[in-house]
């Protein structure tokens, strides 16, 4: 307790001003990389100008663009009031709004994180179940009841203070979280490799070229879930990129016994910044990989999108008895599909 109370001590001590100022102007940089980002996300779900992105997984990606918004419109703006007042020596802004929404925000972008990397699994172990398990109604319901959830956890701040509760957060919410995000994905892209076997060996016996273009699709499939896959693999990257050396801070901040106040302040304001940059980068990390996003993107901003053809290429047998190639063109920008014999 003696090196909880050593931080408490410093808490007592107003940081240095050059820090507040730092801690400010970064906020509003992060204002201006957050809200465009996240507000086109959301605009593009639920504006759905092509009618493709109003399915259960963009629900969840909804659910983590509004909470990314929430942080550039509300949060940043707090930061900024709050560390300018600070360095100016006013008392406008209780440092408790802050210290609240940092939890609330962090909490329910966790949740969602998980339940994006649970729809993934469900969809590629189990493609049938998951049209009958994984509706659009459901996915929404679960999105209000990660807002629920993060918002009663969240008070339990009130009780414990920001240094302790961190503590917690850190090991409770964020150690496990990275656990089982870790253990989902390995078996995701097990069962990715699986059925890119299956379905490449069952296509080289196919024997008609109706079946043959069945299978393809199939492919084409796969190969979507292949890319949300990765996109998601890229936010969680991320995730444990900002996280991880926010989590090192909280132990710091907890156990440092020699640490200075000057460091016990800056390791506060760091770690903070850190996690609120996820919100900002998350956007461009998944969004513009996924080619409806794309699509939706340059009809709302009037850019003409650069057509990009990938192919997929495999040989088969056909009724005749003669070995016959297949080649799947799909233009990624618009997200049309072709399957066309070669």
């Amino acid at each position: 307790m003696a090196l909880a109370s050593s931080s408490s001590i410093c808490s007592n001590i107003g940081p240095p001003k050059a820090l507040s100022y730092f801690t400010a102007s970064f906020s509003v940089f992060l204002m201006i990389l957050t809200i465009p980002g996240n507000f086109l996300i959301c605009l593009a779900i639920i504006k759905d100008p092509f009618r493709n992105l109003k399915t259960p997984f963009n629900y969840f990606l909804l659910s983590l663009a509004t909470t990314d918004l929430v942080v550039g419109t509300i949060m940043d703006p707090v930061s900024v009031a709050f560390h300018t007042s600070e360095a100016l020596q006013l008392d406008i802004v209780d440092i408790k709004i802050l210290h609240i929404l940092y939890f609330i925000l962090c909490t329910a972008s966790i949740l969602t994180l998980m339940a994006l990397t649970v729809d993934r699994y469900v969809a590629v172990s189990s493609p049938v179940k998951y049209k009958i398990m994984v509706t659009s109604k459901r996915a929404i319901l679960t999105s209000l009841l990660i807002w629920v959830a993060a918002l009663g956890f969240s008070f339990v701040y009130f009780k414990l203070g920001f240094i302790f509760y961190s503590f917690i957060f850190a090991n409770t919410a964020v150690l496990s979280t990275c656990g089982v995000l870790i253990f989902v994905h390995v078996g995701i892209l097990k069962r990715l490799r699986q059925r890119s076997r299956y379905w490449r060996k069952r296509g080289e016996m196919e024997s008609t070229k109706s079946d043959v273009q069945e299978n393809q699709k199939t492919l084409i499939n796969a190969k979507k879930d292949s890319k949300a896959v990765k996109a998601l693999m890229i936010v969680l990257l991320a995730f444990f990129a900002s996280f991880t050396p926010a989590c090192v801070m909280i132990y710091l901040l907890n156990f440092c016994s020699g640490c200075s106040c000057v460091l016990i302040h800056w390791l506060r304001d760091l770690q903070f910044l850190i996690v609120l940059c996820n919100s900002g980068i998350n956007p461009y990390l998944y969004a513009w990989r996924l080619p409806q996003f794309k699509r939706a993107f340059y009809k709302f901003l009037h850019l003409k999108a650069r057509t990009r053809i990938s192919d997929i290429t495999t040989t088969s047998v056909n009724a005749a008895g003669k070995r016959e190639t297949i080649q799947i063109s799909k233009k990624l920008s618009g997200g049309d599909e072709r399957i066309s014999p070669v």
